[in-house]
């Protein structure tokens, strides 16, 4: 185990090393889902990964001049870059965090981890600091993905940087003068030719009137920890949805409604809600509210237990993109869900051979064996539909059968008189 400078000692050191280096690369690595770790295994074995990560990173790594730990679970590396490119030394400190990885996801296969890294050119003319900003730019880009692990810094990340800042603003007009867009998107029964329910999606616009990207605004909205003001929105004019079509003596199916970890554990956020639903008339189980994984990664106790509470008062419950990032088993066991719905991306790679096609049929089998109804999401061909049919999942929802429509255009389309 060896000594790092402290983040103040690093910088005065690093901008004079810079110096005298052939190509002085800062390298900003944050290791993703800490909590979520410290909640499987405790936070012993939290310190000792955070040990490891500095081990491998710092004083194993031949290319590092010097390290520091700026928090917990992020350090910063001065390294040699040589004469390498930048796409070379990407490819390099992709394998090389991969290799660490893998070990560490073998040694703690409950909680996998994630190593996010963020690579700047330090330039001697500039200030040290510029360096170290560059390459936090470069890692946040890649924050929530799960096929990078490695980005470098450039103009262009910059600038689609100050785009995302655009977010919240535009956000927030769209809030104050009620312009959220609620789509539905069908999900359908093979075997009963009909749609059994349907998801609620959102969006807004920019300031030129754009269509913004829930890929883009809803990881923004949970950092800033304001998703909460969309999910309300939408869950207020799903209800509004459904009342009018009880109101109208029109079949009702579950609408499903996206929440985060954010809204469990709001303040009065799923009182507010209930009360809404209440107010309102309609049977509770015409509400069905998605998680993504991400609800787990931290708080885990609490999250059961606001999940029960929810479940008990006669919601429906589902986990969604299975198999899109560190689902555990030993996890979702836990979890007081009705639905699992199966990631895109998942069922794809399951699709490809017959080793596949067994561990999605036996996934299948075995959520059902459990209780859970099982949907397959992103279906987009009639081969994908008989391949996920044989599997056993009946439930699917995809461009298959129907993009996310306008409420006026979906009440035409599927919901009877």
């Amino acid at each position: 185990m060896g000594y790092l400078p402290s983040l103040e000692k690093f910088k005065r050191m690093g901008k004079k090393l810079a110096l005298d280096m052939q190509q002085a690369v800062l390298i900003s690595i944050n290791l993703r889902n800490l909590k979520y770790f410290n909640e499987i295994y405790g936070t012993k074995k939290g310190d000792d990964l955070i040990q490891r990560m500095v081990d491998y990173f710092c004083f194993d790594n031949e290319n590092c001049i010097v390290a520091t730990k700026s928090y917990v679970d992020h350090i910063l590396v001065l390294c040699e870059g040589y004469d390498y490119s930048k796409e070379e030394l990407i490819h390099y400190y992709d394998r090389y965090s991969r290799v660490f990885l893998e070990e560490i996801n073998n040694i703690y296969p409950r909680a996998k981890v994630h190593i996010d890294i963020g690579m700047s050119l330090v330039d001697g003319n500039e200030d040290f600091i510029v360096a170290q900003d560059n390459a936090r730019y470069a890692r946040r880009s890649i924050s929530y993905s799960y096929d990078t692990s490695v980005a470098f810094y450039s103009e262009e990340l910059r600038k689609k940087s100050l785009e995302k800042a655009s977010i919240i603003p535009n956000f927030q007009k769209a809030i104050d003068n009620n312009d959220i867009i609620v789509l539905l998107q069908p999900k359908y029964s093979v075997e009963e030719k009909r749609i059994v329910g349907a998801e609620a999606l959102s969006r807004f616009r920019d300031e030129e009137g754009n269509i913004v990207s829930p890929a883009l605004f809803v990881p923004i909205l949970e950092k800033a920890h304001i998703i909460y003001q969309l999910d309300f929105e939408v869950i207020r004019q799903v209800v509004n949805i459904q009342k009018k079509w009880q109101e109208e003596g029109k079949e009702l199916f579950p609408i499903s409604v996206n929440l985060s970890r954010v809204d469990l554990l709001e303040d009065n956020f799923m009182e507010r809600v209930d009360n809404l639903v209440k107010k309102s008339g309609i049977p509770r189980n015409t509400i069905e509210f998605e998680f993504t994984e991400t609800v787990l990664v931290e708080n885990l106790s609490q999250v059961i237990s606001k999940l029960n509470n929810l479940k008990n008062c006669g919601y429906r419950i589902a986990i969604d993109d299975f198999g899109s990032g560190y689902n555990s088993l030993y996890v979702l066991g836990q979890i007081p869900a009705n639905v699992i719905k199966f990631d895109r991306g998942f069922v794809l790679h399951s699709l490809q051979n017959d080793v596949g096609l067994t561990i999605m049929k036996n996934l299948v089998e075995t959520f059902k064996e459990i209780s859970f109804e099982v949907l397959c999401e992103g279906v987009e061909t009639k081969e994908e539909e008989k391949n996920i049919v044989e599997c056993g999942c009946d439930v699917i929802q995809g461009y298959l059968y129907d993009k996310p429509l306008g409420v006026t255009d979906f009440e035409e389309k599927y919901v009877a008189c």
